[in-house]
């Protein structure tokens, strides 16, 4: 009976961890419904909206890694953190508090950019992860290398 019983508590303990490792791995189905990035989802609204993966990205694709990963909940508003609204693209090229994030022409000195990948703190998005994917930081970089044109 002991054995039975601590084979049963052992094989539960397995399909747990399991079950914890393929949440881990493949994202919490909570977390898809409630935090992941609209990239993860399969909504028609969501394939619509991918950025454009050859020529200059514009910034209407910009706008929407922006709201895939709801950046505006923290830098839009009345009371942007560090003074940085990313609400529209005046403000997105005023920048922060600290100056602009946004170098047009020179990816490799845009604040924004060194955030997202970690470069420069604290990184952004700062409840990440998940970070943006590499494919969607390339695109910024991209807009922002042929001078950020609204």
């Amino acid at each position: 009976m002991k054995r039975t019983l601590s084979a049963m508590v052992c094989v539960a303990g397995l399909v747990i961890t399991a079950g914890w490792i393929k949440t881990v791995l493949m994202g919490s189905p909570y977390l898809a419904a409630q935090e992941a990035p609209a990239a993860k989802t399969t909504s028609p609204s969501a394939v619509d909206q991918k950025p454009k993966a050859i020529g200059v990205p514009s910034y209407a694709d910009i706008t929407v890694v922006i709201s895939r990963y709801h950046c505006t909940v923290c830098h839009g508003g009345a009371d942007p953190r560090a003074g940085l609204s990313l609400d529209d693209y005046k403000s997105m090229m005023k920048g922060s508090k600290s100056g602009p994030v946004i170098i047009p022409g020179d990816p490799g000195k845009s604040e924004v950019i060194l955030r997202l990948k970690g470069l420069s703190e604290p990184r952004m998005p700062f409840t990440g992860p998940p970070w943006l994917a590499d494919a969607e930081i390339e695109t910024i970089e991209r807009w922002i290398a042929a001078g950020a044109k609204e």
